[in-house]
């Protein structure tokens, strides 16, 4: 991995009366006389770890073969939970999944092909990789769809098979959901948990199960090919950006004001992609602080969104405590990592400088 050198800038003061609170935080005056001195930034190299892909609002199926960001396969994986509104002696006459969609990765003009399978085993949403597995059933179906609403009729012996715990209470324990397994796509699509949901028609009454669980499963099957001068950030797929920076030197020392920032280029994100291509760039970025032992949750340090002038910029009151308690001991962590949130779940793409930034920090003499 190229070299990356991310800019930042800390900001101290002289005395701060309580350095857990608020007090001291204030912008430096005029009347203060400030010192620069580089910061060196350590090491900048793309995070081993998979993204998180469990427990989001939407999840992710197809493939698409990027010129830049390499050829890219989703599986998406849905469980739902209602209860029964019909009684276990009427016939169920249809069941049907329908899928949502709303957001697009790949060649637009492409259809979205998959296969559905049956989950066949319980499975836990929260804090799952993109590298997990789960265990699945045969195929139930193939689709071959353009459709912003896909609506699945489930065959009618797949219904007779499960009628029991489709109609019994328990539906939300026995049943685990469907995967949505990729299948020669040329784009991937992204599913709205919040308006996709499994409908079944019994006698003259219906059933609708909302979606209780989400889970994306990505895979990289070609290798992005970044051009000099760049660093390759993707959602999803990965990588995420790992860095850390030199404070020794700093320790034990109140800060005042604390800012990243990290130039992106839109137009280079954007390139070797045809009229037809959809590479969303990603906007919204956060920084967090991966501790040591892999265990404990990560610490948000702030979240950001690319602005006009092109950069990540994470600065506030949040980005300056979290410093000014590393500085003070009171936080140890790894390194420092960029992501997108869990919450915009997608491929979104963006390509970094990894050259021409630097690192300082302003001490009042």
């Amino acid at each position: 991995m190229r070299s990356f050198i991310a800019s930042f800038l800390l900001v101290t003061v002289a005395s701060c009366t309580d350095l857990s609170s608020n007090v001291g935080l204030d912008l430096l005056g005029d009347e203060t006389d400030p010192q620069v001195k580089n910061v060196q930034v350590t090491s900048f190299s793309a995070s081993t770890l998979s993204d998180v892909t469990g427990a989001t609002p939407r999840v992710l199926v197809g493939a698409a073969n990027d010129p830049l960001t390499g050829k890219i396969s989703a599986n998406g994986f849905l469980d739902f939970t209602g209860n029964y509104a019909g009684s276990p002696s009427e016939i169920i006459t249809r069941v049907q999944l329908k899928l949502s969609r709303n957001y697009s990765f790949g060649d637009t003009l492409a259809p979205v092909q998959f296969q559905l399978h049956q989950i066949l085993a319980a499975w836990d949403q929260n804090g799952l990789h993109a590298d997990t597995t789960l265990e699945i059933g045969p195929e139930i179906l193939s689709v071959l769809t353009r459709d912003k609403l896909i609506v699945i009729d489930l065959p009618l012996s797949w219904i007779t098979a499960n009628a029991e715990f489709l109609q019994s209470d328990e539906f939300n324990t026995k049943f685990h959901g469907f995967a949505l397994i990729e299948n020669r796509s040329r784009q991937v699509i992204g599913i709205n948990s919040a308006s996709t949901v499994l409908e079944m028609v019994s006698s003259n009454r219906s059933t609708t199960y909302t979606v209780g669980s989400t889970y994306t499963q990505v895979k990289r099957t070609r290798s992005a090919d970044v051009p000099d001068g760049f660093v390759l950030f993707q959602d999803g797929a990965g990588p995420s950006i790992a860095l850390d920076i030199e404070l020794d030197e700093f320790m034990d020392q109140p800060i005042h004001n604390a800012v990243l920032s990290f130039r992106a280029d839109t137009v280079a994100s954007q390139m070797a992609a045809s009229p037809s291509f959809h590479r969303p760039t990603a906007r919204t970025m956060q920084l967090v602080a991966v501790p040591a032992d892999n265990t404990s949750p990560v610490i948000l340090v702030g979240q950001t969104v690319l602005n006009d002038q092109e950069e990540y910029r994470f600065s506030g009151l949040d980005v300056t405590l979290f410093f000014q308690h590393v500085l003070l001991g009171k936080h140890t962590y790894e390194h420092l990592e960029l992501r997108a949130p869990v919450l915009e779940h997608s491929l979104n793409t963006v390509l970094l400088h990894s050259t021409d930034v630097q690192a300082t920090i302003t001490r009042s003499l």
